[in-house]
């Protein structure tokens, strides 16, 4: 290769760089260049006898070009470096063979510190979530007490997409599983001659129990999600905080319309979702199990009380309010991009049919106190 000049830097024959003046970073890419193209198959000569300084940051890239050198096999030898920039390169090569702390911990520390930090993750989530609630709950209560501050309209709106445009999918999955309960019990307590109890069975589960409970859920998974993706949207442009700025309450203004709204329509939900079940059990005695639709209206009628249909509606009441607020919760609590509004709708579904059920275990311990005795 024969001699090459880069700017203040001059390789000869592929070998040999001599580097010349004072390089600067200015020179960094004339650095570059020179140090990349010498072979490597030998040895290769850095001179830098005419060379009267360099800066830290040509220093940080010639030791860089050196190792890199020196790991492809070819033997670096540097000539005519004055000691202070000889000391420069010597605080990379001391800095490059420091070595790292060890880890003390073992891994069974940092699997349970994971854990910790987890649970006080959730602990502070579920302590933000209380008092988020407070204040809803008060900002709710204001709203009714001044109605002309609520947005009716938007209420209005909600209700719709939360109450008529999941009558389908509810209906339809209830009724399914009304058949299946009914089909299955029926078959089991056939084999015990009890098969004419099957529409008692199947109507104190459905309304007791599987209704609200399927109903809450599916609403959780629409409606949950939906305010959750809607307000971190809003977050994360900013619409939130512009909000604050301009003095709004944020629990009265995007809060309050949507848990009126499920107030508003859960009971009715609930309603449906029990009908929808006794319906699909009817269907099941007719077709498989020679109980007549007449016959399976009476032993309802004669074995239920105003309580047991009120009872979901009531308990429809706390899940709305749970399903609504969790919702609107996580996603007022969104920091960053997408990712983060993906994850705030997962946490409003799971966390909200985790409250459900923990609200149900504990007002299923109160009918059991207000009911008579079945006879």
């Amino acid at each position: 290769m024969k001699k090459v000049q880069i700017s203040q830097i001059i390789v000869n024959r592929g070998s040999e760089a001599v580097f010349n003046g004072v390089i600067t970073a200015s020179h960094l890419r004339d650095v570059s260049r020179a140090l990349d193209s010498l072979d490597t198959r030998g040895e290769v000569v850095l001179d830098f006898t005419g060379c009267s300084g360099f800066d830290g940051v040509v220093a940080a890239r010639i030791w860089s070009g050196i190792r890199l050198l020196e790991g492809s096999g070819a033997k670096v030898r540097v000539n005519g470096l004055a000691p202070n920039l000889m000391k420069l390169l010597s605080d990379y090569t001391a800095l490059d063979k420091r070595d790292l702390p060890e880890d003390k911990q073992g891994w069974l520390f940092r699997h349970f510190s994971d854990i910790g930090e987890k649970v006080a993750a959730g602990i502070e989530s579920a302590r933000g979530l209380v008092n988020f609630s407070v204040n809803s709950t008060f900002s709710i209560i204001d709203a009714l007490l001044k109605p002309k501050r609520i947005r009716w309209t938007l209420v209005a709106y909600y209700m719709e997409q939360a109450g008529v445009m999941a009558i389908p999918i509810i209906v339809a999955l209830q009724t399914l599983l009304g058949f299946i309960l009914g089909y299955q019990a029926g078959i089991q307590m056939g084999t015990l001659g009890a098969a004419k109890y099957m529409p008692k069975i199947i109507a104190y589960s459905v309304l007791w129990e599987i209704g609200p409970m399927l109903t809450a859920v599916l609403v959780a998974g629409r409606s949950g999600s939906a305010f959750a993706a809607e307000i971190g949207t809003m977050k994360v442009r900013q619409e939130v905080d512009a909000l604050e700025v301009m003095g709004f309450n944020l629990c009265g203004y995007i809060v309050a319309p949507k848990v009126l709204a499920l107030y508003a329509v859960m009971p009715f939900l609930v309603l449906l979702s029990n009908f929808s079940g006794l319906f699909g059990a009817l269907l099941a005695g007719e077709i498989f199990l020679d109980i007549p639709a007449r016959v399976f209206v009476e032993e309802i009628r004669t074995s239920l009380i105003p309580l047991d249909v009120y009872w979901g509606m009531i308990k429809s009441l706390f899940y709305s309010g749970i399903i609504a607020i969790t919702g609107c919760f996580m996603g007022i609590r969104v920091r960053g991009g997408a990712a983060a509004v993906g994850r705030a709708t997962t946490s409003a579904v799971v966390s909200g049919i985790f409250q459900v059920i923990l609200a149900d275990a504990l007002l299923s311990l109160v009918l059991a106190e207000l009911r008579p005795p079945i006879i």
